[in-house]
């Protein structure tokens, strides 16, 4: 018998909630449906409908191929997440369906609750996925795995041997017990004997490996850091396990790459069973540093190594003291270069004076003629190209100054040698004139260009140039003559000389005079000449001095020629 519900009893408030509910979430009350947006356009309205569809249907496929794939991989480390994942894609497909629902019907409320439900089960999902991530990436990989296998494949298979060894020793041992019982016993002993050196080897080798104070790494067939030791981790600030998913080309800087690259193949091939090279690796920090990289020999599938070792030697420091020495190098030959120029202040000076005195004179000239009756245009004519002249001559000099005292890197290029010495000489023409020197050029003519800083050959020159100057000041009794030549000696060099008629050299000093602070000078640093040798050997020359004859001295620099040099 059926008991009648009594009003306001649980039940009936409940059903009453319940069904007031329904209604609630089912009256569109005064809404519109979507397609009163659309305009009820029906090309918009077949779109919408085609494409929430499509994603609707393909939404509920989705969760029937993980419920499928997870009753087939009963193996699963995490089935609950495949489950999931499928209720939240369940519930987007839903969610696509309600727009299709709503373009004619306004069951927003509906629509919002199901949305509310995809969110809870989105973020249910998100947290549940971001939860075992930590779980998910501790799981062994493929490769270790595969590793894993193979090592104990071929432990499976050494034992097999041992043991097929030990059943045809026992069976030889039970035919010949009495006479082979000596033999038996004395290959025991060397077989003892041979494990032990291997085991002793394999400690000597893994004591090295790990107590090395250079870096050891060991690369497999995948170009893989299959081994590394603790020197190199701290070399490049890497783990162990992040080297592992790493090779060399990886951490070498980018401008290094493709070198490493070609270098690798050249040994996996056989072209090459080693090299050594000098390249850079970025570290995990950022930081750039400088290794040489030597490696053993080529891959070789029977050696107990498993793969191509190499040994990683960490010389930032010794590559940083050697760019710094080049910067202060540079710095010491600018500030020779400063110091000389500022013994030709005078002259330079006197230089630049006799152009603008000329641009004034023919200025105040230019003002007379204009001032006549007519104007004497002609004249001024004249006077005014005689201005553009001088203004040109001061710029040339100016020129050459900058030149010499600018503040920049060395830089290489096409250089004339013989015009390179006549911008000096122009440099230093009143110094000769002030000096009573008379200067003698023997330059060879169509003398072929070299690749070089012309800035410093200049320098070079400007110094032999001063000194022959200064050896020449004590000189009364003969003619102060330079002699500056140029030519191309035998092995296609290019040598220029400059020879004074001064003092000439003092046995005593002649093989020091290209030491760095030896002067014979009072007020001399004794840089210029171990400055312009350094610059010389830079340049793959050499930078010599000998006796003049009958007196005097002359010094000389060579200077190879260029790859596809210009003649």
């Amino acid at each position: 018998m059926l008991t009648p519900m009594v009003h306001g009893s649980p039940d009936v408030e409940a059903s009453h909630s319940m069904t007031s509910l329904l209604s609630w979430l089912m009256s569109p009350q005064d809404y519109m449906p979507h397609g009163m947006c659309f305009l009820w356009q029906p090309e918009l309205i077949a779109l919408h409908v085609a494409s929430d569809s499509l994603i609707a249907l393909a939404y509920y496929s989705i969760p029937v191929a993980l419920i499928y794939f997870v009753m087939k991989r009963t193996d699963l480390a995490f089935p609950a997440i495949f489950v999931l994942t499928g209720l939240f894609i369940l519930a987007c497909g839903t969610t696509h369906a309600m727009s299709v629902w709503t373009l004619w019907f306004p069951d927003y409320r509906v629509d919002g609750g199901i949305k509310a439900v995809t969110a809870l089960l989105s973020v249910g999902t998100a947290v549940a996925i971001w939860k075992v991530m930590p779980l998910a990436l501790a799981l062994p990989s493929t490769g270790q795995l595969e590793r894993a296998n193979k090592l104990l494949g071929q432990e499976i298979t050494q034992r097999q041997r041992a043991e097929a060894a030990l059943r045809e020793a026992n069976a030889e041992l039970e035919r010949r017990v009495a006479a082979r019982t000596a033999d038996l016993q004395e290959e025991v002993v060397r077989r003892r004997d041979t494990e032990a050196t291997l085991r002793a080897s394999e400690e000597r080798w893994r004591s090295m490996f790990e107590a090395s104070a250079v870096g050891i790494t060991i690369m497999d067939q995948q170009n893989r850091f299959a081994a590394v030791n603790e020197a190199f981790q701290k070399m490049v600030g890497y783990t162990e396990q992040e080297l592992q998913s790493l090779g060399p080309v990886d951490i070498t800087h980018e401008d290094d790459r493709r070198a490493t690259r070609e270098m690798i193949q050249d040994v996996q091939s056989g072209k090459r069973q080693d090299y050594q090279a000098e390249k850079r690796y970025c570290r995990k920090d950022g930081k750039v540093i400088w290794v040489r990289v030597s490696t053993a020999r080529a891959l070789d599938p029977n050696s107990p190594i498993p793969g191509i070792p190499a040994i990683i030697e960490d010389f930032t420091e010794r590559k940083n003291a050697e760019v710094a020495w080049h910067d202060a190098r540079d710095a010491l030959s600018r500030a020779t270069r400063l110091t000389v120029m500022g013994e030709l202040s005078a002259s330079i000076a006197h230089e630049v004076n006799q152009p603008l005195a000329a641009i004034i004179t023919n200025g105040q000239a230019c003002e007379r003629f204009l001032g006549f009756s007519p104007p004497d245009l002609d004249e001024v004519k004249d006077a005014v190209g005689e201005i553009v002249r001088d203004a040109r001559r001061a710029s040339e000099v100016l020129k050459r100054i900058r030149a010499m005292s600018k503040n920049t890197a060395p830089e290489r290029g096409q250089v004339d040698v013989n015009h390179a010495i006549a911008e000096v000489l122009a440099l230093t023409r009143d110094e000769l004139q002030r000096h009573r020197v008379a200067v003698q050029t023997d330059l060879r003519s169509k003398l072929p260009t070299i690749v070089a800083d012309r800035v410093q050959l200049q320098q070079v020159v400007l110094n032999l140039v001063m000194n022959g100057i200064d050896a020449m000041r004590a000189v009364t009794d003969r003619p102060r003559i330079l002699t500056v030549r140029s030519q191309l000696n035998d092995q296609g060099n290019i040598v220029v000389n400059v020879a004074d008629s001064g003092v000439g050299l003092d046995p005593a000093n002649r093989d020091r005079i290209f030491e760095s602070f030896f002067t014979t000078k009072p007020e001399g640093m004794g840089m210029g000449l171990a400055i312009s040798n350094t610059i010389i050997e830079a340049h793959h020359g050499r930078l010599w001095a000998e006796s003049g004859s009958p007196f005097g001295a002359v010094f000389g620099f060579t200077l190879p020629l260029a790859a596809g040099a210009n003649p």
